[in-house]
């Protein structure tokens, strides 16, 4: 238990930055990291493991399962289940020798979406609210609301929700 916030629950193992925002009634289960300028909003799950970077924006409600990656630049909204293994990147190119800079800029995973295990989603995709997404999936692209995406890469296919 965090003794500054006493309506949140922290593993002892966990590593939260003090300039971290984490809501109340949040579960971080053990091995987390929560870098500085992280907002994580209430009655979140935190699983085993998971990387939440600086500037990482997570709405209320959403379930974030065991070595998770979460970079800067992303934005998940009210309501989304996140499975195991998943990663959310910020650089499409990466290289040892370059930084880029994500100053105001940001991609979405809209409220109500689900993510199977093991999906990586690439830098700058949207992926739009009441989506569901496949296990094992690459999203290069970004996925329409309502939609139904599975695949490498991944494709969206209407729901019919």
């Amino acid at each position: 238990m965090d003794e500054k916030q006493p309506d949140i629950k922290v593993h002892s193992t966990a590593i939260i930055s003090d300039g971290a925002k984490i809501g109340k009634g949040t579960i971080i289960w053990a091995y987390v990291q929560v870098m500085d300028g992280a907002e994580i909003g209430e009655n979140c799950m935190l699983g085993n493991g998971v990387f939440i970077d600086r500037g990482v924006r997570i709405g209320n409600n959403v379930k974030i399962h065991n070595k998770s990656s979460i970079y800067n630049g992303t934005i998940i909204e009210d309501n989304v289940f996140i499975g195991p293994h998943t990663c959310f990147i910020n650089d499409k190119y990466p290289r040892h020798d370059t930084t880029r800079d994500l100053q105001g800029i940001f991609w979405r995973v809209g409220k109500d979406s689900s993510i199977g295990a093991n999906v990586t989603v690439l830098s700058d995709v949207n992926v739009g609210s009441n989506v569901t997404i496949g296990a094992g999936s690459v999203v290069t692209k970004n996925v329409p609301n309502n939609s139904i995406c599975y695949g490498n890469p991944a494709v969206a296919r209407e729901s019919g929700r």
